[in-house]
């Protein structure tokens, strides 16, 4: 699946990191995959394209396995005060 974003406010690509305008063009590609061994994934990879604030577009990719179960997802109150 493709997901196109137009119209973003004015950001930074991290919160540290380089800034993007208007222009900016988002896509976003959605991949769901099973693997031979039955291993289920699920990968997003973003594409960011500004001409203001970047010489050049910008990629990152993640990746997620789907667990057979929640055993390995221990989740605690936040504790932030």
């Amino acid at each position: 699946m493709k997901i196109v974003t137009i119209g973003l406010r004015p950001g930074y690509l991290r919160k540290n990191g380089v800034p993007y305008g208007e222009k900016t063009v988002l896509a976003e590609y959605l991949d769901q995959r099973t693997e031979p061994n039955g291993d289920n994934w699920f990968t997003v990879v973003t594409i960011v394209e500004d001409p203001d604030n970047l010489g050049g577009t910008y990629i990152m990719s993640s990746d997620f396995k789907k667990e057979a179960d929640g055993s390995k997802w221990t989740p605690t109150p936040c504790s932030a005060r």
